[in-house]
């Protein structure tokens, strides 16, 4: 916030904020109100309700939230719960951001599906628990499809986003977890689970990556069928209260959206193994793209031709093989 200009109510920060007509726009338009509501609330002759209040916290640009919201808790005092550090998080996701992610599951082309999904919830999800981009990774782990007749033996991470000093773009970082990860804990037993910080004794599984302070993972649920879990990471320990555990549950449900129905597997079909450490990782995992377009251009020669996700399965599946080998003969 401009260190000459000190607001003493929220109206005030808002009038100051929305001095841009341009700025103005954006930010009503994300609220899903006209430009001349804001200036009533700016004036005080109307009154937003609280979900509009919500929408309009997740409106307001990264440096002046935490103002923001700490002046908003004298007319709404349940719109944000504390935490520590000083940082607010607002206890349930905006209204509006519901209406988009049916909007997108109703309405997104099948070519389009499910990323859009991934993009719109994984966006919400940091904007809403980082909103002062303190560090922060928000990652999806799918399960990879087992072979006929046989256990799911993986999980495997598919997409992600993340705030310094994470990468923006963590879909590059293709992981493989398993038995010995937080992720496939909560995958076999179909629950959250979580680790505040490296010092806690924990009978959970984890893996620390460089950055990694504490971590909760939540399996992606559909009629008790698990398609994989949302995995979130912070570079500050004890990040994880009652809250934002609540709302990592929240937004794990609604990722449940972007997995087809045939990507979900019964716990009793899950018997994940153990995965090789992720810097192991990287020479099976070296030539990816190149076998999976050998993979499609042998099938079109075999008068078999197959899509590119069905090609990218049948490598995931061959690449986990790889390692459950490796790691057998190593122990061997």
């Amino acid at each position: 916030m401009d260190e000459k200009y000190e607001a003493q109510t929220w109206p005030e920060l808002l009038g100051f904020l929305t001095e841009s007509p341009r700025e103005r726009s954006r930010i009503a338009r994300e609220v899903g109100v006209q430009p001349v509501t804001l200036v009533r609330w700016v004036k005080q002759t109307a009154k937003p309700r609280e979900e509009n209040m919500r929408a309009l916290l997740s409106a307001i640009p990264h440096d002046y939230y935490h103002v923001f919201a700490r002046l908003s808790m004298a007319d709404f005092p349940s719109l944000v719960v504390g935490h520590r550090k000083g940082v607010l998080v607002t206890p349930d996701p905006p209204p509006e951001f519901y209406m988009r992610v049916l909007r997108a599951y109703a309405h997104t082309p099948s070519a389009l599906y499910p990323h859009a999904l991934y993009d719109l919830i994984l966006q919400q999800i940091i904007v809403h628990l980082d909103p002062e981009r303190q560090g922060m990774a928000v990652r999806i782990v799918r399960c990879v499809p087992p072979l006929p007749d046989k256990k799911v033996r993986s999980l495997l991470q598919i997409v992600g986003i993340g705030t310094g000093p994470w990468q923006r773009d963590l879909g590059q970082q293709m992981i493989f977890l398993g038995a010995e990860s937080l992720a496939g804990a909560a995958a076999t037993h179909s629950r959250l689970m979580v680790v505040n910080s490296r010092d806690e004794h924990t009978l959970s599984p984890i893996h620390w990556e460089e950055y990694e302070q504490s971590a909760a993972a939540a399996p992606i649920l559909w009629k008790t069928k698990i398609a994989g879990c949302l995995l979130i990471s912070s570079v500050q320990p004890h990040i994880f209260s009652e809250t934002y555990l609540s709302l990592v549950e929240i937004y794990a449900y609604l990722m449940a959206l972007a997995f087809e129905r045939e990507t979900f597997f019964d716990i009793q079909d899950i018997k994940l193994a153990l995965m090789p450490q992720y810097t192991e990782q990287a020479r099976f995992l070296k030539h990816f793209s190149q076998r999976v377009y050998q993979k499609m251009n042998e099938s079109a020669i075999e008068h078999q031709p197959i899509t590119f996700s069905v090609a990218q399965e049948r490598v995931w599946q061959e690449i986990e093989s790889e390692m459950l080998r490796f790691l057998s003969s190593a122990i061997e």
